[in-house]
């Protein structure tokens, strides 16, 4: 019996030891607010989940395997907090549609598989002091059914794509020993001739980040079985802290069988207190042709942003963000929420009052 007892406290402190090496966590994000959205077709005041920061709900884990390596997970799901609707935002049955992935980490770096970020939007995304959400979005000028280039290479917004994130995909990250020197690397594997968003896609990001300075180069292309034909994309990317002002800036070139679209962004995101202003120039230049061959040279947009964070507590958040956004020639970008319709070559304008609670 005494044997028994002892064998069964080893038991009892090996898996004790096992599970302090592992490790599971379950974040969510709940993020409402209040919009208000004009066009020339007319106005509409709507209530939208993600205008600060995405609503979503976040299970991860990570286990110790010895000698620094570390076998991880990460699966992530779009929330709509206005109606309740998981993983509203993405293609039917997607239910991690933001991230779902398995990956090794340690000395080497981390090593990735499933669906994932690509390297070309965490480059440029992040100079959007916005980060790619609200009225005030840089997100605005990658619609793919208003983007010429987007439109040709995807059809619509309402079918996946790679602007953001790859499905099927091998990726590879630096450690942050390279003396600030860093680099991201992806290979998606394409299946079942792009059927459900799986497209064959490659990209890279090389970048250097020490003290107030991070830049990055990047460049890529998806597979377009339809076409055969490549969506070609590169840019470069810096970020500049001085003080309580981060300053940013991209530029983004994406072609597709002629079209060609330029995304420029300048951006500042100040912190007063523990409370934060940001603020955006966006531009998107248009070139070449559309697909039954008119010139869209003349099909340019501008938008110009402002939002405010109060800030209430670590988990919790009041913010505001207004933006004008004005299209030339037959361009028919608009801020989001607005009555569907617009003239092309008209302006929009949106503003919003939201809460955010991270847990």
């Amino acid at each position: 019996m005494k044997k028994a007892l002892q064998f069964g406290a080893v038991l009892c402190t090996l898996s004790g030891a096992a599970l302090a090496q592992s490790s599971v966590t379950l974040s969510v994000i709940t993020d409402l607010a209040v919009r208000h959205s004009k066009t020339s077709a007319g106005s509409l005041t709507s209530m939208v989940s993600g205008s600060n920061s995405t609503s979503r709900m976040i299970i991860r884990g990570s286990e110790d395997l010895g000698d620094g390596l570390r076998a991880n997970f990460w699966l992530e799901s779009t929330i709509a907090a206005d109606t309740g609707v998981p993983g509203a935002f993405s293609p039917a049955g997607q239910f991690f549609d933001r991230q779902s992935t398995v990956s090794l980490s340690g000395k080497f770096g981390e090593v990735r598989l499933g669906r994932v970020w690509n390297p070309i939007f965490t480059g440029y995304a992040y100079t959007d002091p916005f980060v790619f959400v609200g009225v005030g979005s840089m997100g605005n000028f990658f619609n793919a059914s208003v983007s010429t280039v987007f439109q040709r290479a995807f059809g619509s917004a309402l079918n996946p794509t790679t602007i953001s994130r790859s499905s099927n995909a091998l990726e590879y990250l630096s450690p942050n020993t390279l003396g600030g020197f860093n680099a991201h690397l992806m290979s998606s594997f394409g299946e079942n001739n792009n059927a459900g968003g799986s497209f064959k896609y490659n990209a890279g990001r090389l970048g250097y980040r020490a003290g107030p300075l991070d830049v990055s180069a990047y460049t890529g292309n998806t597979r377009i079985d339809a076409t055969g034909a490549n969506l070609k994309q590169s840019g470069v990317s810096g970020i500049y802290t001085l003080g309580v002002v981060r300053m940013s800036g991209s530029v983004l070139n994406s072609s597709y069988l002629g079209s060609k679209q330029t995304n420029i962004v300048l951006g500042a995101f100040i912190t007063v207190g523990t409370n934060f202003i940001r603020v955006s120039y966006n531009r998107a230049d248009q070139k070449g042709k559309s697909a039954t061959g008119a010139s869209i040279d003349a099909n340019d947009a501008q938008q110009v942003a402002l939002g405010y964070q109060y800030t209430l507590s670590k988990a919790t958040a009041l913010y505001t963000n207004l933006a004008r956004l004005s299209n030339k020639g037959a361009a028919a970008f608009a801020v989001p929420g607005g009555a569907p319709g617009a003239a092309p070559g008209s302006s929009s304008t949106g503003y919003e009052i939201g809460l955010r609670t991270v847990f």
